[in-house]
C-alpha cells in the first residue's frame, strides 16, 4: 500500500528526518519553532504517520521505520 502524505505530515517528517533519532519532546520544541504548532498539534500528526508505520514513536524517541518501507514520490 502507498500512503501519500499531507502537507502537514510531510513538514513533520522532513524535521524528524533531519534530526532523527530525537526526543518527542525536542521534537515538540522543533515544530513550534519551525511551524508554529502547538504540542498538541505535532502529536496529533506524529501519531497519524507513526500509525501508517512511517516513524515510531519507543520511549519518547522518534525515529524512521525500516528505510526499504520508505517511498518518495
Amino acid at each position: 500500500m502507498i500512503y501519500i502524505m499531507t502537507e502537514a505530515e510531510n513538514e513533520l517528517a522532513k524535521i524528524i528526518w533531519e534530526n532523527e533519532p530525537l526526543p518527542s519532546g525536542e521534537l515538540v520544541r522543533l515544530a513550534q519553532e519551525r511551524l508554529q504548532w502547538k504540542k498538541p498539534t505535532t502529536y496529533t500528526v506524529l501519531r497519524k504517520i507513526c500509525n501508517n508505520g512511517i516513524f515510531q514513536n519507543n520511549n519518547a524517541v522518534v525515529k524512521k521505520m525500516a528505510e526499504d518501507k520508505i517511498t518518495f514520490e
